[in-house]
């Protein structure tokens, strides 16, 4: 007979689940600590875990498994997580990730899958979720974390040429992080100490951008009626980064060129050669490839720099990490303004999900703060969220349909659904959060639907959460 791990400390709950487990030919066993249930795993050869993660019963120990489990402790688990839909901040990150299945108890004592693979395939062992490592890329006082394979192996690469004196390419759309990951290749290199200076070229007018890199002597142009020290001169023996480079005019890119060839610059109105002893970390949101293929960027600049270059990611294309960015930035804004989250709806979560990010991290982070800050009584819905997230999840949706005689059967399908829903709003005093579940629906979901049918405007549908 298999077996099963459980921490399940609600002794109707372990009832309920032991019982269903009986069907399957499955022996629940129970563990006490996150040390004992992994133990546990490793000995058995079914890796199948339920954990209760309702508010009430999770603790230290559900954390500190969750933990290990997205630490790939165990290559593979099938994970079902007991929940009433308000995920635990401190577990909501890890749980996305690890989990197979999520059901919900019911007061009846039954277990209803309402998330994820079927309960059946979990317990049948048809379904296996291989548990994605984490990388990170660490600092002094930030880091860079990524649960996407694709990007291992640039973190990995950034690792090890970081305390190299070496320039390097860092190309990503804006909000990706490459300040962020500039920032910690410097601290992770000798020049820690020494100062790190950073330059966004395309913040500056094409003709101030060469005095505020090489910086200028007095009389040099109108308005110069002093000396200026340039960022590579103030950054001195430390890190330099420049953002956006591909805004630089041919003759700041030979200049440029230059410095990186020779270190040698000198200052707008003086001939006299200078010594740049800093360390160079280029950024660029576009292609450079593309652009010195068409002849707006120098071809020798762009080869003298992609010999170390290194995409980041757009936050689309490293969607693992979406949930778990966002629970870091709750917690972040929950110590910054002293406000307490306890829980997290799995709608909320969806809407996370679902939404393409153009802004990348740094939107992401914008809308997680905007979000705490309306949260009220300790737990994040699809309501604090902004309108653009939410209006979001409408833009693939049907037109409303005309309320005019239907005769296919796919209008009548429709008029159908539609009255359904008028029925259950009028039965759930127009709650959206109680008509959603009486329907057995998403919020998100019945949000669509009600954008398709023509109901999402009108005034009698309220939310009176």
């Amino acid at each position: 007979m298999r077996n099963a791990i459980a921490i399940v400390k609600d002794f109707e709950v372990f009832s309920a689940v032991q019982s269903e487990l009986k069907k399957h030919g499955i022996t629940l066993k129970s563990a006490s600590t996150a040390e004992t249930a992994i133990a546990a795993l490793r000995e058995s050869g079914n890796h199948l875990l339920f954990i209760d993660l309702r508010l009430s019963s999770v603790d230290q120990e559900a954390e500190n498994l969750f933990n290990q489990l997205a630490q790939a402790v165990i290559p593979q688990v099938n994970v079902v997580t007991i929940s009433d839909r308000n995920l635990p901040v401190s577990c909501a990150a890890e749980a996305d990730l690890v989990s197979s299945c999520f059901v919900q108890f019911c007061s009846d004592g039954s277990l209803v899958p309402f998330r994820g693979e079927s309960l059946q395939d979990v317990l049948t062992g048809s379904s296996v979720k291989r548990i994605p490592v984490i990388q990170k890329l660490e600092g002094v006082d930030v880091e860079f974390t990524t649960r996407e394979p694709a990007f291992f192996q640039a973190i990995g690469d950034l690792k090890r040429i970081a305390h190299r004196n070496v320039t390097i390419l860092i190309v990503g759309e804006t909000g990706t992080g490459k300040t962020t990951l500039a920032k910690i290749i410097h601290e992770r290199s000798p020049r820690r100490d020494r100062p790190f200076q950073q330059l966004a070229c395309g913040a500056l007018p094409e003709d101030i951008i060469e005095s505020e890199l090489f910086g200028h002597t007095r009389g040099a142009f109108t308005g110069a009626d002093r000396n200026k020290i340039g960022r590579f001169q103030a950054a001195g023996q430390g890190t330099l980064l420049l953002d956006e480079i591909d805004v630089l005019n041919v003759k700041q890119q030979a200049k440029l060129l230059k410095v990186i060839e020779t270190g040698e610059y000198e200052l707008v109105g003086s001939t006299e050669p200078r010594c740049s002893e800093a360390r160079l970390i280029v950024a660029a949101n576009v292609n450079l490839e593309e652009l010195a293929g068409s002849a707006n960027f120098r071809s020798d600049l762009y080869y003298r720099l992609s010999v170390l270059e290194f995409r980041l990611l757009s936050l689309w294309e490293r969607a693992v990490d979406i949930i778990p960015l966002a629970m870091q930035f709750v917690r972040e804004c929950c110590d910054e303004h002293e406000i307490e989250i306890e829980s997290v709806d799995d709608d909320f979560l969806d809407v996370l999900r679902q939404y393409r990010w153009p802004g990348n991290i740094r939107e992401l982070k914008n809308h997680i703060r905007r979000a705490v800050l309306f949260c009220e009584e300790g737990r994040l819905t699809v309501n604090d969220l902004s309108p653009k997230l939410i209006q979001s999840q409408f833009e693939t949706a049907c037109p409303p349909t005309e309320l005019v005689q239907k005769t296919t059967l796919a209008d009548q399908v429709a008029h159908s659904e539609r009255e359904l829903l008028v029925q259950a709003l009028s039965a759930n005093d127009n709650n959206r959060t109680r008509t959603a579940k009486a329907l057995g629906i998403s919020r998100v979901g019945l949000y669509k639907k009600l954008r398709k049918h023509g109901l999402v405007e009108q005034k009698q549908v309220v939310d009176a959460t």
